[in-house]
């Protein structure tokens, strides 16, 4: 099953959104870096 999430910047206040399988997972590489598009513009929470 796949999912939509929106997540914030704590930092900057921005919002993206995406989708996944495994939300944990996701959120843990966009703050780990792993994600290109929200490199360098975390740490992001889960909406």
């Amino acid at each position: 099953m796949f999912y939509v999430y929106i997540i914030q910047s704590q930092t900057s206040g921005r919002f993206y959104v995406g989708h996944t399988e495994d939300i944990d997972n996701r959120l843990n590489e966009h703050n780990s870096g792993k994600s290109k598009s929200t490199r360098n513009k975390g740490p992001y929470c889960l909406q």
